[in-house]
């Protein structure tokens, strides 16, 4: 069991290593960084829910946060907070159907627009929704491979099978500036009645973003998205690891909405101001 001293060094070291700001981190667990200052230097103890917090923050439970072990970023996913990250998450088959369906629709023509692409697409989509809407689209487990993510093939073969056996879609090769290419083609009109309007939302953002992208551009790009990054070949890819992405990957810029709400605490803690003094201020 680590001392007082020696947590409060074990936190900082792991807040730098996932590059986190003393603000950001209070935030998360609900205190003044100010007073993260002071457990950072031992000066300060945790209460039990703020403990528990800081252990959900680094993906550890409460016990490994307090042992004398230093955790690794490397190590993170064998967290079993991460590795069973996605226990409990329904694979949603006929929203896949009606996903690919959606996707050949819209970019299904473009010249670039191979399996490759669509592996990634997939893959942005189910991401981007689990950070932004708390769930993925389809629930698909996507496998880390040394070009980027793919589909968990279990899941996703028998439904293309199925809708090749449903005349919904086409596969087929063709040569693409002397490599082979594995297109896909809808035959079929897509519906989306199993979709939120938020979750089509997105799904149409993530198409405008990335879905002109070529198969080796796209690859490279989910290189630089932390949840591949934190993982090593042939491993499922946890949704929870969205909570380290950083821009351009992440739905909004965590660091600046975490340094506003950081002032908006600092402002509420200086109390209302005083009629005299904005009278003062008024006055200018």
């Amino acid at each position: 069991m680590l001392t007082q001293k020696q947590l409060g060094q074990k936190i900082k070291k792991l807040r730098d290593e996932r590059e986190l700001s003393q603000e950001e981190l209070a935030k998360f667990i609900g205190i003044s960084r100010a007073a993260l200052s002071e457990i950072e230097r031992g000066n300060r103890s945790l209460n039990a829910l703020e403990l528990a917090k800081m252990a959900k923050v680094f993906k550890l439970s409460t016990d490994e946060l307090l042992q004398n072990k230093r955790v690794e970023i490397k190590d993170l996913a064998k967290s079993k907070y991460i590795v069973n990250a996605n226990k409990g998450i329904k694979f949603e088959s006929e929203k896949l159907r009606e996903l690919i369906l959606y996707i050949l629709s819209k970019c299904g023509g473009k010249p670039n627009f191979g399996e490759t692409v669509l592996y990634k697409l997939l893959y942005f989509i189910d991401f981007d929704a689990y950070e932004a809407l708390g769930k993925p689209v389809t629930g698909m487990n996507y496998i880390h491979q040394k070009f980027g993510s793919i589909p968990q093939l279990k899941q996703y073969q028998p439904v293309i099978q199925d809708m090749r056996d449903d005349q919904e879609i086409k596969v087929f090769n063709q040569d693409y500036y002397g490599m082979t290419q594995k297109r896909y083609i809808a035959l079929k009109d897509y519906k989306m009645d199993n979709f939120s309007v938020k979750e089509k939302e997105l799904v149409d953002k993530v198409l405008t973003r990335l879905s002109d992208m070529g198969a080796r551009q796209i690859e490279e790009y989910v290189h630089g998205d932390a949840p591949w990054s934190s993982t090593k070949d042939n491993e499922i890819i946890p949704y929870g690891l969205v909570v380290f992405r950083k821009l351009p990957y992440a739905q909004c810029d965590y660091e600046q909405v975490w340094q506003d709400a950081a002032a908006g605490d600092t402002l509420k803690s200086l109390g209302e101001m005083p009629d005299k003094e904005h009278n003062y201020y008024k006055n200018l």
